[in-house]
């Protein structure tokens, strides 16, 4: 092999790897912990009605939290896939319920970085025990609230045949931090279901480049620059 051809190998390899880099910078990166609510606590067991209440001292019974998240108000529930509230929207072991034995509002915060864009999405459904016809919640973060409704109509479902939807919006961020609020909007023990809750970031294109990025990219330029001239002295010879 020879040098201008070795110098060009190096040339596409130093700028595939910025491609990667670059890529690995735009792809989402995931802001929440728990946002699929199947991290029950450790040593935390389904209570005698087949699922797991947490409560505002942030417990479930046997002084259990539930992680990642702080209960503000009232109680929240967690159900498992296999019982009478499952399937869960994505599959996974639990979704949760807003309205445990009454409305309940849960939170989590994360930093933000001012001007980044956040995508706040998550899943949807209704307790198909005996939440009321209509049943309501709120989303709310980074300054923006949504109302959440689940109608009973058919289309979300019932018991063992739970269906979800899908809800979201986005937000720019200040530099402070940010808190994700989920709260029930109607009393009682029974009412919108969550599940997948999210918050990720994706808009990376304002993103400075670090040190070993710029490396990287001067790297490769410069050994292209080399490979190209070789070759052409090559021709011109």
């Amino acid at each position: 092999m020879t040098r201008a051809k070795t110098l060009g190998l190096m040339a596409a390899a130093a700028l595939a790897g910025l491609a990667m880099t670059a890529a690995s910078a735009a792809s989402a990166s995931e802001l929440l912990t728990n946002g699929g609510f199947d991290n029950i606590g450790a040593g935390a067991v389904p209570e005698g009605w087949g699922g797991l209440t947490y409560y505002t001292d942030g417990t479930h019974p046997g002084n259990i939290a539930l992680p990642g998240w702080t209960v503000e108000s009232g109680s929240v529930d967690l159900t498992a896939t296999f019982s009478d509230w499952g399937p869960t929207g994505d599959g996974s072991p639990y979704s949760m319920d807003i309205n445990g034995w009454d409305a309940g509002t849960i939170a989590q915060t994360f930093n933000t970085v001012a001007g980044q864009t956040y995508n706040v999405s998550y899943l949807f459904s209704r307790n198909p025990a005996n939440a009321p016809s209509l049943a309501t919640a709120t989303v709310s973060a980074g300054g923006f609230t949504q109302v959440v409704t689940a109608i009973n109509d058919g289309s979300f479902g019932g018991n063992y045949s739970m269906l979800w939807k899908t809800g979201g919006f986005s937000f720019v961020g200040d530099g402070n931090a940010a808190t994700i609020r989920l709260a029930a909007t109607i009393p009682g023990n029974a009412g919108v279901f969550f599940d997948h809750v999210s918050v990720t970031t994706a808009d990376r294109g304002g993103a400075v480049p670090e040190p070993a990025t710029w490396a990287l990219m001067i790297g490769g330029f410069g050994l292209a620059g080399a490979a190209l001239r070789r070759r052409r002295a090559a021709v011109v010879a």
